[in-house]
């Protein structure tokens, strides 16, 4: 489970979700060290004030905006879990996409930020966990038999190969190389 991250102050509702959104742009763009408050106010069209009243930190907004960016999502079911799983990671034939990137950037400094670490872990952790679960239930529906060690197994095993994706900056990943992927996965559970 994730850390908590702090609840900003109230913004008004015009600015709350293009604020996060315009610090997803800026990390994918720039990276961490090339982020100010002053930028993410700028490209949100708000006042830096407003984003200093709402977040104590800049820490604290870029934990929130990553945190709203998972790195994997369900993308439905596909009849097997093989093929649930397939279809949940063929994005990674292709390099880092905006979100990844700013989830990229952060993890890079997360280490050494407990509010950067929290939208971190959410924005990974908390998103393999729910894939999984999806993916997971398909299945029992299915009459397929997933029990609880076979699902932390594979949220351990997904959640370490997402970390390795992330950390090394999104090579692609070939086709062969993501059913081999699966295929160890599901076999091993």
């Amino acid at each position: 489970m994730s850390l908590p991250l702090t609840t900003p102050s109230p913004l008004p509702a015009r600015t709350a979700d293009p604020v996060l959104e315009a610090a997803v742009q800026l990390l994918a763009e720039r990276g961490w060290h090339g982020l100010t408050l002053a930028d993410v106010a700028d490209r949100a069209g708000a006042e830096e004030a407003e984003l200093r009243t709402a977040w104590t930190s800049l820490s604290g907004l870029v934990g929130a905006a990553v945190a709203a960016v998972p790195v994997l999502v369900d993308r439905g079911g596909t009849g097997s879990t093989a093929g649930d799983l397939l279809r949940i990671v063929e994005h990674w034939g292709r390099p880092l996409g905006r979100g990844e990137l700013a989830v990229a950037a952060v993890a890079e400094a997360a280490g050494r930020d407990p509010l950067l670490r929290a939208g971190v872990e959410v924005a990974v952790t908390d998103a393999v966990q729910e894939v999984v679960c999806a993916v997971s239930a398909r299945a029992r529906r299915r009459g397929e038999h997933i029990g609880a060690a076979r699902q932390q197994w594979v949220t351990a095993v997904l959640g370490g190969v997402v970390w390795d994706r992330i950390t090394g900056r999104g090579r692609p990943v070939p086709a062969a190389r993501r059913a081999e992927l699966v295929d160890s996965i599901l076999a091993c559970a």
